[in-house]
């Protein structure tokens, strides 16, 4: 299927009791069905629980009991850490440990990155995160998954007026509306309360499908595709509070489930 530029909308669909109201934010255009995404705080809702046995694992390393690699972060000063205060299973995780003082502003990312090359687009990414020690500096200050796919044949390029990169952004929790614009990207928001502490939260975001209903095909083709869980801010105003949070991740799954 090529890519379809008019299937551009604002969704608005209520997931089952418990797992809140999901938003796909767009721009204009007709309504289409929810591609698909859930968080259960405390319940199931991951690949392993909720589907099954799942197919192999396209993610290197997903339960970081092999120390970092083949993990990565694109800005060394707000990277992740192997942590073993917490784990979902095994004796370790991922920790983005955010602590910026009141007076910083704008937007900073906090990075935990694995670069991949399928095939095709995988149907899933799973897995659980948790947050502790919430401090928000900014009203959007969020946790985020996020799928990039790089030169897809099937999309336009930038030399079709198209872009190098398309994106989906799935805010996992922490911000109730988009935290910037962004021409390459398509917001789906899987919850828009405030995160859940204490507690391992599970999720399950269906990328095939989201860039299907978004976009108007699942990306062919593509050079690679960068996986991203982050816990970020943007938008901050100097002197509004600090910004600060424990994100862990774990027990991540990318593939066809």
């Amino acid at each position: 299927m090529r890519f379809n530029p008019s299937l551009q909308t604002v969704i608005r669909f209520v997931l089952p009791a418990g797992l809140g109201v999901l938003l796909v934010a767009c721009s204009g255009g007709e309504s289409r069905p929810n591609p698909g995404a859930s968080t259960n705080a405390g319940g199931s809702g991951s690949c392993e629980t909720s589907r099954g046995n799942p197919t192999p694992n396209l993610l290197a390393n997903a339960g970081f009991e092999q120390g970092r690699e083949p993990w990565i972060t694109l800005a060394p000063e707000s990277g992740f850490q192997i942590s073993t205060a917490q784990a979902h299973s095994g004796g370790s995780s991922a920790l983005l440990q955010m602590r910026d003082p009141a007076e910083a502003s704008g937007a900073k990312v906090y990075y935990l990155v694995q670069e991949i090359t399928p095939k095709e687009m995988p149907e899933l990414i799973c897995g659980y995160y948790r947050v502790e020690n919430w401090v928000k500096g900014s009203r959007h200050q969020y946790v985020q998954a996020v799928a990039i796919a790089f030169a897809p044949s099937n999309f336009p390029n930038q030399e079709a007026g198209g872009f190098p990169n398309y994106q989906i952004r799935f805010l996992l929790a922490g911000t109730d509306s988009p935290p910037f614009a962004i021409e390459n990207g398509k917001f789906v928001f899987v919850t828009r309360e405030e995160p859940v502490q204490g507690q391992w939260v599970p999720f399950e975001l269906r990328l095939r499908d989201s860039f299907q209903e978004l976009w108007g095909a699942a990306p062919e083709g593509f050079e690679k595709l960068r996986l991203l869980f982050e816990v970020r801010w943007d938008n901050k105003v100097a002197g509004a509070g600090p910004a600060q949070a424990d994100a862990y991740y774990d027990d991540l799954y990318t593939g066809d489930g």
